[in-house]
């Protein structure tokens, strides 16, 4: 049985929030972001382990629903037309029990 561990790291987040704000001919100083960066992850990251796995993420989506408002798959299918620099990338180990 293959199980898939997947978590969002500290610099794919940043790397996908300047992806966005550069197409969008935005810019925040680098201590705005990473004082977004640091709340995001104090609020999900109750491991400590620097990464938001898949149960960190349910939890905060819990306490947070308004979260997944834009995570639909039309919205994320206009996101990635308008910001064509977009890209999903993810690191997935695999673990066989």
């Amino acid at each position: 049985m293959k199980i898939r561990l997947c978590w969002l790291l500290k610099q794919s987040v940043k790397q996908m929030i300047v992806a966005l704000l550069s197409e969008s001919d935005m810019k925040l100083s680098d201590d705005i972001l990473e004082a977004i960066l640091d709340k995001t992850f104090s609020d999900a990251d109750y491991r400590h382990d620097d990464r938001i796995d898949r149960e960190e993420w349910r939890e905060l989506v819990f306490r947070n629903p308004s979260l997944l408002k834009n995570m639909t798959l039309p919205y994320l299918k206009d996101i990635t037309t308008a910001f064509p620099s977009f890209v999903f990338y993810s690191e997935v180990d695999e673990v066989v029990n």
